[in-house]
C-alpha cells in the first residue's frame, strides 16, 4: 500500500506552511490509480477522469513553473493532474541527464505538494523512433522509480510522440522493455504508452487504433495515448477516438484548440465537442500548454512567466476557455452523486440568435462561460429543449447574463405543441432564477420571453433541468441514424421520421415504387415491436424487415392491402441492428410519407434481473472461452448440466458471424477465417446468457 508522500516529499513539504496540507485535493480523495478494462479507476474502484495541464518543455520555460504560477493551476484552476514534459532531444535531457533529472524530481515534488497528480513526460519527439531513446529511458524511469515508488499520484508517460511510419511492432517493442524497469520497482503505478503518428491512434499515417486491439500490450495497468488539436483534426479524429476508447484505455496526454502547430485559430466549437465526449467516456486529458510562449496554444500571454501575476486577466484566450472546463463541471470523483442535468448536451432550438458565436446549444453545454443570446430589441423570444425522453421534471434552473429576461414563462409539452406553463415569472430582476419543487412531465422544455429585462436581447449562459425519466418502453429509434431511397423535397429528409416530433415528416419523391427507409439502432437488439405513423400518403403494400448486417434481411411483417395511417405491429421476436420499411405499392396517388418510425426492444446481450430462492445454492463454475488472443480457433468450456447451448460470435459492430448450437460441456469454435480484430461470444442457455470477449490474433 503506498503512502501519499515519498521522503523526499515530506522534506519538501517542511519548507511550506500547515496551509499546504490540503483536506480535499485529487489524491487525497482518489488515492492510488488503477486501470481497470478500458476505464482509470480509483482506489475505490470508481472510474473517474482527471483533467489538467502539461508544461511546456522545461529546458525553455522552467521559468513558468514557480511555485506561484503551481499554486494558481492547483488552487484556483482545480486542476486535477500536472504533466511535467521534458523532452529528451532539442537541448532537453540528452544534453545533461544529471540535471534533466534533479529538475523533473523537484518539480514533482511541487505537484505532490499541492495535492496533484504527477505525469512524468518522457518527452521523445525527434527522432520518432523511441527506441532510439530505450537506453536513455531505462536509466532515467529507473531513477524515478526509485525516487518515487512509495508515492501514490505518479503516472509515467513512457513515449511521447511516436512518429515518422514508425510501426506499432516497434513502439511495442520499446514498451517491452521499459515497462519491464518500471514495474520491478514501481508496481502499481499507471504507465502510459505513445501511439503511432504523434499519438494519433495511428490515424494520422493511415493506420488506426485496430492495430493495437489486435496486438495489445500484456501488462497490466497500462493506458495508450492519443492527441489531437481540434482545430486540425475534427470529425474523424473525434469519431475514432469514441470508437477506439470502447476497446482501449485512452489518455489524452495532450491537445489543443488550435491548430496541430499548437498556433493559429482557436475552434472552440470542436474543442468542446472533444470536452463533452471524453467527460462522457471517463478519458482523462491533459491541455498543452502551460506557459506563456508566444503561440495561441500557451495559456499565459508572453511575459507573463518573468512577473509574479497568475491572474485570469493574463491568460489568452485559449488559457481562459480551458481553466473553464477545468473548473466545471466539477470533478466526479465517486462520492455521493448529485442530480443529473438531464438538459446537458440536448437538442435546442430557439427563435434567434445575436450572432453565430451566441447559438442555442451554447445554454446547455455545461459551461458557464458561453451562452445563447436572442437577436436584440424584439420580444418575444424562445429557447426550446428536447430532453429526448419524457421525464418527471422538478427542477429548472436559469443563469441569464446581464441580459436577464423580466417577464417570461417557464413551460412543458409532451409533443412541442401544446404547452403547460409551470412558471409565469413577472418583473424578475434575477440573473438566476432556479424553481425548485416542480410537478410536471414532460419532454420539451422551453422558456418564452414575453419582456426584456434591458435593452438587448435574452441571453442565457445555462439552462438546467432535473427529474427522472418516466418508466416504460424506450423507443431505440429516437434520433438514430436514418437512410432513405428519397426525398421529395428539402425538409422532408429521412431524420424527421426519428425525431420524436409528430409534425415533422419523411416524404418519398411523388409517384415511385419502390422507396425504402432504413434506421440503424447502432447495435442489435431483440426487437418485440415496430410502429408506423403514416401521413396521408400511406404505404399500401409493405414489407417491415430487419437485419444484423444491412445487407441480409429477415421480413418480420408483409403487409398487403393497408388502409390504415398507423401500424402497429407488438408480438415480435427479431433480432437485429437495422430496420427498415420497404414500400412496394402506395395508397394513395402521392409518395410514401410517415410521421414517426418508434422501434422497441432491448439489447442483446443485456442482462435479466432473476431471483434466486435463498435456498438454493449454484456451485456452478463459470463459463470460460480459451485461449485468448486465438488464432485458429477457441475451447468454449460450459459447466454444470448443459443439455444444449446457443452460441453466437458477432464483431464488436454487431455482424454475426456464427450462430451454432453446443450439446455437453465443450464446445471448439474455428475462427481462422475471421478478420483479425474483438469479437463477441453470446452462450445462451434457457433463460440464461452469458457473453465472452476474445482477441483473433
Amino acid at each position: 500500500m503506498k503512502h501519499l508522500l515519498s521522503k523526499p516529499a515530506i522534506l519538501f513539504l517542511s519548507l511550506f506552511s500547515v496551509a499546504l496540507t490540503y483536506a480535499q485535493t485529487p489524491v487525497s480523495q482518489n488515492g492510488q490509480l488503477r486501470v481497470n478494462g478500458t476505464k482509470l479507476v480509483n482506489q475505490n474502484g470508481y472510474p473517474i477522469q482527471l483533467r489538467g495541464m502539461s508544461s511546456h518543455g522545461i529546458q525553455w520555460f522552467n521559468q513558468c513553473l514557480t511555485d506561484a504560477s503551481l499554486d494558481a493551476v492547483a488552487n484556483d484552476w482545480k486542476a486535477d493532474i500536472f504533466r511535467i514534459s521534458m523532452y529528451i532531444q532539442e537541448g532537453g535531457y540528452e544534453t545533461n541527464p544529471t540535471y534533466y533529472t534533479n529538475l523533473v524530481k523537484t518539480l514533482v515534488n511541487k505537484v505532490t505538494a499541492r495535492g496533484m497528480y504527477a505525469l512524468i513526460d518522457f518527452h521523445m519527439l525527434t527522432p520518432g523512433d523511441p527506441n532510439f531513446n530505450t537506453s536513455r529511458a531505462i536509466t532515467f524511469f529507473t531513477e524515478m522509480a526509485n525516487t518515487f515508488k512509495n508515492n501514490n499520484n505518479i503516472l509515467y508517460e513512457i513515449c511521447n510522440e511516436p512518429n515518422g511510419n514508425v510501426s506499432w511492432a516497434s513502439i511495442k517493442n520499446y514498451a517491452n522493455q521499459v515497462i519491464p524497469v518500471i514495474r520491478n520497482i514501481d508496481n502499481d503505478a499507471p504507465i502510459i504508452v505513445g501511439t503511432r503518428a504523434w499519438s494519433s491512434l495511428g490515424l494520422s499515417e493511415g493506420s488506426s487504433a485496430q492495430e493495437i486491439v489486435n496486438s495489445p500490450l500484456t501488462f497490466p495497468n497500462i493506458l495508450y495515448t492519443f492527441h489531437f488539436y481540434a482545430k486540425s483534426h475534427g470529425d474523424s479524429y473525434l469519431n475514432h477516438l469514441e470508437w477506439a476508447a470502447d476497446s482501449l484505455p485512452i489518455f489524452v496526454t495532450e491537445f489543443g484548440t488550435q491548430e496541430a502547430s499548437g498556433d493559429g485559430p482557436n475552434d472552440f466549437n470542436m474543442s468542446q465537442r472533444y470536452i463533452n465526449l471524453m467527460r462522457t467516456k471517463k478519458i482523462s486529458w491533459v491541455n498543452w500548454n502551460y506557459s506563456d510562449d508566444f503561440r495561441t496554444g500557451a495559456v499565459w500571454t508572453t511575459g507573463t512567466c518573468g512577473g509574479s501575476n497568475w491572474t485570469t486577466g493574463r491568460l489568452k484566450e485559449a488559457g481562459a476557455w480551458i481553466r473553464n472546463n477545468i473548473l466545471s463541471p466539477a470533478d466526479d470523483f465517486g462520492g455521493a452523486p448529485g442530480p443529473e442535468n438531464i438538459a446537458l448536451n440536448k437538442n435546442v432550438t430557439v427563435t434567434s440568435i445575436e450572432d453565430n458565436t451566441l447559438t442555442g446549444p451554447n445554454a446547455v453545454d455545461g459551461n458557464g462561460s458561453t451562452r445563447w443570446a436572442s437577436a436584440e430589441g424584439i420580444d418575444p423570444q424562445t429557447i426550446t429543449v428536447d430532453l429526448g425522453a419524457t421525464y418527471n421534471i422538478n427542477r429548472i434552473r436559469i443563469n441569464w447574463e446581464a441580459a436577464y429576461g423580466k417577464n417570461f414563462l417557464v413551460q412543458i409539452s409532451n409533443d412541442n405543441s401544446n404547452w403547460s406553463t409551470v412558471q409565469n415569472v413577472q418583473n424578475n430582476t434575477s440573473v438566476t432564477n432556479d424553481y425548485t419543487g416542480l410537478t410536471a412531465t414532460g419532454r420539451y422544455v422551453r422558456i418564452h420571453g414575453t419582456a426584456r429585462g434591458t435593452t438587448y436581447g435574452y441571453s442565457i449562459y445555462e439552462l438546467e433541468v432535473y427529474g427522472t425519466q418516466v418508466s416504460g418502453p424506450v423507443n431505440i429509434a429516437l434520433n438514430k441514424n436514418v437512410t432513405v431511397s428519397s426525398v421529395e423535397e428539402a425538409g422532408f429528409e429521412g431524420q424527421y421520421a426519428v425525431d420524436g416530433n409528430s409534425t415533422t415528416r419523411w416524404s418519398a419523391t411523388l409517384y415511385a415504387d419502390p422507396q425504402t427507409m432504413t434506421v440503424d439502432l447502432g447495435a442489435n437488439y431483440n426487437i418485440s415491436q415496430i410502429k408506423i405513423n403514416w401521413e396521408a400518403a400511406y404505404g399500401k403494400d409493405f414489407l417491415v424487415q430487419v437485419s444484423t448486417d444491412n445487407s441480409n434481411w429477415n421480413t418480420v411483417r408483409n403487409i398487403t392491402g393497408n388502409t390504415s395511417l398507423t401500424n402497429d405491429y407488438t408480438g415480435l421476436t427479431a433480432t437485429g441492428r437495422y430496420v427498415r420499411i420497404h414500400g412496394t405499392a402506395r395508397g394513395s396517388v402521392y409518395g410514401y410519407s410517415i410521421y414517426e418510425l418508434e422501434v422497441y426492444g432491448t439489447p442483446v446481450g443485456a442482462r435479466r434481473e432473476t431471483t434466486t430462492p435463498a435456498a438454493v445454492v449454484s456451485n456452478e463454475q463459470p463459463v470460460s472461452v480459451y485461449p485468448v488472443p486465438a488464432h485458429d480457433q477457441v475451447t468454449i468450456s460450459l459447466p454444470g448440466n448443459r443439455q444444449k447451448s446457443q452460441i453466437i460470435v458477432s464483431d464488436i459492430n454487431g455482424k454475426v458471424y456464427s450462430v451454432a448450437n453446443a450439446t455437453g460441456n465443450l464446445h471448439t469454435l474455428n475462427i481462422s477465417k475471421y478478420p483479425a480484430g474483438m469479437y463477441l461470444i453470446q452462450i445462451i442457455d434457457g433463460d440464461k446468457k452469458t457473453i465472452k470477449k476474445i482477441l483473433k490474433k
